[in-house]
């Protein structure tokens, strides 16, 4: 067997090229999910920066008495080392600071009648926003002007963290006072201060890595997000969502105080059930024998068990992590969105990871269908051809983020009411009737054929 340093690349080139370019491009097929390293090293066109291509080498670890494949592997690497080392930079009229503030809100509250449920999880402050970013994220505080940090734009963990890994912001750690960094707001809006990019005695820029330390934690901690619900985020996020952290704050129940009374006709007549439940006798047939014309009550005696019934008003069980709503999502398009004035969400998301979690328990399924409002199914989807896409639907739905070691899949949960949807109605409100007997008695005539003699 030849070696590699025997072959003669110079008579091999012209035969192997095409089937080399054709096994490239099929490799590069059935590879698209790793990112091509050499596209970026040929975007920066900077100096110090590797430009090789990055070789995904050949499967084959056969010893063969040379070091061409660990040549090739190791230029693979240092080339991908070389493009993930480069120093990304913030130009400077793109260049926007953020200041990391994690107790301001616990000591104080702002003076304003629209309290934020979410204010005191709000641990980054901006000093100056611009762009399309804010449609979704941020909340800018109201209440009295004169009061410091009223009028800014405030992050939660996910939002600021997800803004710095794709470097739309630059977070420091502050070393003076809030006052002095951030100025009150007036009224053409926030005042800027004296401190540019490169005077440190304000305060020192944090990298991503601190960011994710000061950012990330575990569950229940203030000020910050699991890494399951950030990757979640982030991935939406990328796919082009409006998404919104839910509040924590159970959903309050409607008033049903204000339904209308019922008159003394309709309060006599509605002890009168015209579908009152058969009583199942303790031994015989489910079905009494007898002449049944329709399919109603054939199938009211085999209904033994009780069917689950959706409720508007549902008994509220107590909701268990992770199995609890923890982002709103919206889909993009359409009217345009509002995160003072959100519609109802397209979709309620709860985040569980694979670590430290198991498939969910009915209760707990239950539960967390009920801490949802009611979602109907489309007006539209009537008749028997939109029977699944109703069932689909359910009265209730919820998506579930699985995480496993980064992978983010989702199951989606619904509350289908199968009862309420009976299938021998359209048989029984059929109209007109089965018709009469196939022919009439024999005519006495002796008639031959389709004509009588003459």
């Amino acid at each position: 067997m030849p070696f590699d340093d025997d072959d003669n690349p110079a008579v091999e080139a012209s035969t192997l090229q095409t089937d080399q370019d054709a096994a490239r491009t099929a490799d590069d097929a059935l590879e698209d999910e790793i990112p091509d390293y050499k596209l970026f090293a040929s975007m920066f066109n900077k100096k110090g920066v590797s430009s090789k291509t990055i070789r995904k080498g050949e499967k084959d670890f056969e010893s063969h008495g040379t070091r061409v494949q660990d040549t090739a592997l190791e230029t693979s690497r240092q080339a991908l080392e070389e493009v993930l080392n480069y120093t990304r930079i913030h130009r400077q009229e793109n260049w926007l600071r953020a200041w990391y503030f994690p107790d301001w809100w616990t000591s104080q509250r702002p003076d304003s009648t629209h309290d934020d449920a979410l204010l005191h999880e709000r641990v980054v402050v901006m000093e100056q926003e611009r762009g399309n970013w804010m449609r979704d994220i941020g909340r800018a505080i109201s209440g009295n002007k004169d009061q410091l940090g009223v009028g800014r734009l405030w992050l939660l963990p996910e939002e600021a963290l997800y803004l710095i890994e794709r470097g739309t912001i630059d977070i420091w750690w502050p070393d003076k006072d809030f006052e002095e960094l951030l100025p009150k707001v007036i009224d053409n809006g926030p005042t800027r201060n004296q401190f540019g990019p490169d005077d440190y005695d304000a305060g020192v820029p944090l990298s991503l890595e601190a960011a994710y330390c000061f950012l990330t934690g575990y569950e229940g901690e203030r000020g910050k997000t699991t890494l399951p619900k950030f990757q979640v985020y982030s991935h939406l996020k990328r796919a082009g969502f409006y998404i919104m952290r839910a509040p924590t704050t159970p959903t309050p129940r409607q008033d049903t105080s204000s339904q209308p009374s019922q008159s003394l006709w309709q309060w006599l007549f509605s002890f009168i059930s015209r579908d009152k439940t058969p009583q199942h006798k303790p031994f015989g047939p489910l079905i009494a024998p007898g002449i049944y014309r329709a399919y109603r009550p054939i199938y009211q005696q085999l209904a033994v068990l009780p069917r689950h019934k959706p409720s508007i008003q549902p008994q509220h069980h107590p909701v268990q992590e992770p199995f609890r709503i923890h982002f709103h999502v919206w889909k993009p398009g359409g009217a345009p969105f509002s995160k003072k004035n959100p519609p109802p969400p397209d979709f309620r998301i709860a985040v569980a990871d694979t670590a430290d979690s198991e498939l969910p328990t009915l209760e707990q399924i239950e539960a967390l269908l009920e801490s949802t409002p009611i979602d109907l199914p489309n007006p539209a989807w009537q008749g028997p051809g939109k029977l699944y896409q109703r069932l689909k639907h359910g009265h209730r739905n919820v998506l579930v983020a699985v995480v496993d070691r980064g992978l983010v899949n989702f199951m989606r949960f619904g509350e289908a009411a199968f009862g309420e949807e009976p299938l021998f109605e359209r048989f029984d409100n059929r109209s007109g009737g089965r018709g009469g007997k196939r022919g009439g008695r024999r005519g006495r005539g002796r008639g031959r054929g389709r004509g009588g003699r003459n």
